[in-house]
C-alpha cells in the first residue's frame, strides 16, 4: 500500500518551507547528549526487593532529549543486577554502583543491599510429614516460614501458573535461613546408571534414541509446521458457519444416515471391485477452492476399510496383497482401538469403510534433505458436503465427501525423496499416522454431524494430546502392556517384541515428554502452539488426569470428544471430579518432579501408568539424568523467571536442624499473582 505524507509534511511544503537547516537540503543532525542523570526512589534495597530506575539524557541547553539508547551496568552484580530496562534487582547485602550510559555520557548512582526482612519470629513454622503435599493459605503464600525440626528437612516449593491467558507472568522468590538441598529425589538414578554400557552407539544420534535400543533408531520426526497451518486451514474454512442447526438436523444425524443419501465417497461403490479407478483432490494447501485431482486405483477392501493407491505411484510399492494386510490390520486393531476410545466417526459417505489413499502428493510434501517428514493426515475438508444442506449448513466445492485419510507411496528409487524407500520402516510409521489421524476424523465428524450447534473444532492442544494418546493407546495393545502399571524401562524393552513396539508407536510420545520437563519453566502443557514439547505436556497430562479420575478412561475420552465446548472448558467439564484443569495441572507438576521419587508423595501427586523417573534417563540426551532440574533456594540468593499459562517451575531449599527457613514469593516485587498457586512438598 502506498504510504501518504503526514499533513504537516504537505503544508510545509504548499509555504515554501520544506528546507528549515536554510542549506542544501539535508537532515539536521541531531543534538549531542551533553550530560546523564538517574533518578532512583530508593536509595537501598533488601534481598529480594527491586526498584525501576530512570536516565536522562539532556542536550547542552538543559533539554531532555528522547529516543536515546540507554546502556545499563552494575559494577557488582553479585549484591544487584540491573536488566536492560533499569530494573535493579538485589540478590546479596552490600553495595552496587548502577551505571547509565548513552552515547559517550555516563552517571552513576549507589544502591546498598540489607539482608532480607524475612521474619518467622511471629509465625507458627509448619512442619509436614516426608511427602506431605500441601497448597499455600493465602497468609503461607504472603509469608512460607518452615521448620527444619531437630535433624533438619528438605523443601520443594513448585509454583504453577494456572492462568488461561497469554503472556508470562512474573516469579521471584527469596528465602533466608535455607541451605542448599542435597538429598533425594536426586538428578541421577543409580539403578540406571548400573545398567548403562560402556559405551553407546547412540549417543551421537537423535534425542530420542535410546542407549540399550541397539538397532533401532526410533520414529522419524514429524513435520509439526505442516499439522498446524493445515489445522489452521480448517478453521478458516468453519468461520462463516452458522453456530446451531436445528435439532430436527440433529435427530437426523444421530440416525447414521448420510446428509445427502448413501453418495459414497465421490460415488465409489460401498464394495468396490479391485482395479476402479476413481478421482480424488489430493490437496493439502487448499481447503475448498483449488483441488489437486490425482486418479487413484481401489488396491484391497476390507470390513473397515477401502485401500486406494494413485497411479502416479513408482513401481516397486506394496503389492496389493501387502495394502489387504494394511487393511486388515486397520479392521483388527487400529479401528478397535480408536474408535473403543473415542466412538465411532460418523458416517457420512454411507459405505460403513474408511478410506486409506496412498498418493505422491503426500510423499511431495517433504522437502529433498528435510529433517523431518510428512508422514500422512486427515483433512477435515472431506467431511464436508460440497453443497450445504440441514446438518452442515455450508458447504466445501472441493470436497471428497467421505472420511478419509491421506498416505504416502513406497518410493525405493527416491523418486520424490529418501525417505520413503523402505517398506518395513513405512509400515510401522503407516500404523502411528492412521490411529494418530483417525482421532482427528472421529473427532472432526462428532462435532460437525453429532453435537446440537456446530462448534469450533477442538483447540489444536487437546486435540493433538487425545491423538498422541491414540499413539499410546496402540502401542499397549501390540506391547501387551496396560495403563496404571507403573511401566518401567526394563518392561519396555523386554522381550523383544515390546522394544520392537516401544519404538515403533512408544517411544515419540517419550521423547515429546522428555522434551517438555527439560524445560518445564517455558513450556505448558495447554499452551497455545502445536510445539512438540506441548504435545508431549499435552499427552502425559491426558494420560495424568485418565489415571486420576474414578470412572473409566474411554467414558472421559468419549466425553471429551462428543462435547459442545472445546479446549478448557471441555477439560474442566469432563475432569470436574479431580479439580478440572486447574486440579489436573497443579498435580501434574507435582507428579513430574516427586513420582517415583522415594518421596511418598499421596496417589494423586504420581503418574499411575509410567515410570518416568526410572524410564526417561535412558535417553542419550540425558546422560543417565531424569531431565527435570530444580532450582536451587538457599538463603539470599533470588530465583526470578516468567511463568507461561501452565508452566511450573521446583525450587529446592534445606532448613537445618532446629532452625526455621523464610521463603517469600512475589510477583514483580509486589504481591504474587493470584494466577500463581504455591505448592510444598517436603522432600526429606
Amino acid at each position: 500500500m502506498k504510504r501518504l505524507a503526514p499533513l504537516s509534511f504537505l503544508l510545509a511544503l504548499a509555504c515554501g518551507g520544506g528546507d528549515s537547516s536554510g542549506g542544501s537540503g539535508g537532515a539536521t543532525a541531531p543534538e549531542p547528549v551533553a550530560s546523564v542523570s538517574i533518578s532512583s526512589p530508593v536509595s537501598s534495597l533488601a534481598v529480594g526487593e527491586s526498584t525501576t530506575l530512570i536516565a536522562t539524557p539532556v542536550d547542552k541547553n538543559g533539554n531532555t532529549l528522547g529516543g536515546r539508547s540507554i546502556t545499563w551496568a552494575s559494577l557488582n552484580v553479585t549484591a544487584a543486577s540491573v536488566s536492560a530496562g533499569g530494573v535493579v534487582t538485589a540478590h546479596a547485602a552490600g553495595s552496587a554502583t548502577i551505571t547509565a550510559t548513552v552515547e559517550s555520557k555516563s552517571a552513576q548512582t549507589s544502591i546498598t543491599v540489607t539482608a532480607s526482612s524475612l521474619d518467622c519470629s511471629a509465625v507458627s513454622p509448619l512442619a509436614p510429614a516426608v511427602g506431605e503435599v500441601r497448597i499455600l493459605s493465602a497468609s503461607e503464600r504472603a509469608l512460607l516460614c518452615v521448620s527444619g525440626l531437630t535433624a533438619g528437612a528438605e523443601y520443594a516449593l513448585i509454583p504453577v501458573n494456572l492462568g488461561t491467558g497469554g503472556g508470562g507472568t512474573a516469579v521471584e522468590a527469596i528465602a533466608s535461613n535455607t541451605l542448599t538441598a542435597t538429598g533425594p529425589p536426586s538428578a541421577v538414578s543409580a539403578s540406571v546408571l548400573s545398567g548403562l554400557p560402556a559405551a553407546s552407539p547412540f549417543v551421537a544420534g537423535a534425542p530420542w534414541m535410546l542407549i540399550d535400543a541397539i538397532g533401532s533408531s526410533g520414529p522419524r520426526q514429524r513435520n509439526i509446521g505442516f499439522e498446524q497451518s493445515l489445522r489452521e486451514r480448517e478453521r478458516a474454512m468453519r468461520r462463516s458457519a452458522p453456530a446451531t442447526r436445528s435439532s430436527a438436523a440433529r435427530a437426523r444425524s444421530l440416525l447414521g444416515g448420510a446428509p445427502n443419501g448413501p453418495a459414497n465417497i465421490n460415488s465409489l461403490p460401498s464394495t468396490p471391485a479391485l482395479g476402479t479407478l476413481v478421482t480424488l483432490n489430493a490437496s493439502a494447501t487448499s481447503a475448498c477452492t483449488v483441488p489437486l485431482n490425482r486418479v487413484a486405483r481401489v488396491a484391497a477392501v476390507s470390513n473397515t476399510a477401502i485401500v486406494v493407491v494413485d497411479t502416479t505411484a513408482p513401481p516397486g510399492g506394496y503389492s496389493d496383497a501387502e495394502y489387504l494386510s494394511i487393511a486388515t490390520t486397520f479392521d483388527t486393531l487400529i479401528f478397535v482401538i480408536d474408535t473403543t476410545a473415542f466412538g465411532a466417526p460418523f458416517d457420512m459417505d454411507g459405505n460403513g469403510r474408511v478410506l486409506l489413499f496412498f498418493t505422491t502428493a503426500v510423499n511431495q510434501l517433504t522437502a529433498v534433505g528435510s529433517s523431518s517428514v510428512i508422514g500422512g493426515f486427515f483433512f477435515e475438508r472431506d467431511i464436508v458436503p460440497r453443497v450445504a444442506n440441514n446438518i452442515v449448513p455450508f458447504g466445501c466445492a472441493t470436497s471428497n465427501e467421505g472420511e478419509m485419510f491421506y498416505l504416502p507411496v513406497v518410493d525405493p528409487l527416491g523418486v520424490f525423496n529418501t525417505q520413503f524407500k523402505d517398506k518395513a520402516t513405512m509400515l510401522k510409521e503407516i500404523h502411528s499416522a492412521i490411529v494418530h489421524e483417525f482421532q482427528h476424523l472421529i473427532n472432526a465428524s462428532q462435532r460437525y454431524y453429532i453435537t446440537l450447534e456446530i462448534v469450533e473444532s477442538e483447540e489444536v492442544w487437546l486435540s493433538e494430546a487425545m491423538s498422541h494418546l491414540a499413539e499410546e493407546l496402540l502401542y499397549l495393545r501390540v506391547a501387551g502392556l496396560a495403563s496404571k502399571t507403573d511401566i518401567n524401562y526394563q518392561t519396555s524393552i523386554q522381550p523383544a517384541f515390546r522394544l520392537d513396539a516401544l519404538n515403533s508407536y512408544g517411544v515419540g510420545n517419550l521423547a515429546r515428554y522428555n522434551a517438555y520437563l527439560g524445560d518445564i519453566e517455558q513450556n505448558s502443557p495447554y499452551a497455545d502452539n502445536d510445539d512438540l514439547t506441548t504435545r508431549g505436556a499435552g499427552w502425559a497430562l491426558l494420560r495424568y488426569a485418565l489415571d486420576q479420575s474414578p470412572g473409566s478412561a474411554n467414558t472421559y475420552l468419549h466425553a471429551l470428544v462428543d462435547a459442545p465446548t472445546q479446549g478448557i472448558p471441555n477439560f474442566d467439564n469432563v475432569f470436574a471430579s479431580i479439580g478440572g484443569l486447574a486440579g489436573a495441572v497443579r498435580g501434574f507438576a507435582v507428579a513430574n518432579f516427586a513420582d517415583n521419587a522415594g518421596v511418598g508423595v499421596p496417589t494423586i501427586n504420581t503418574h499411575p501408568s509410567w515410570n518416568f523417573r526410572d524410564w526417561l534417563p535412558h535417553f542419550t540426551i540425558n546422560s543417565a539424568k531424569y531431565p527435570l532440574k530444580p532450582r536451587q533456594l538457599p538463603s539470599g540468593l533470588t530465583q526470578a523467571l516468567a511463568l507461561p499459562r501452565g508452566g511450573s517451575t521446583v525450587l529446592r531449599f534445606r532448613v537445618a536442624g532446629g532452625g526455621v527457613g523464610a521463603v517469600r514469593v512475589t510477583t514483580s516485587g509486589a504481591a504474587l499473582s493470584s494466577a500463581i498457586t504455591l505448592v510444598l512438598v517436603r522432600t526429606q
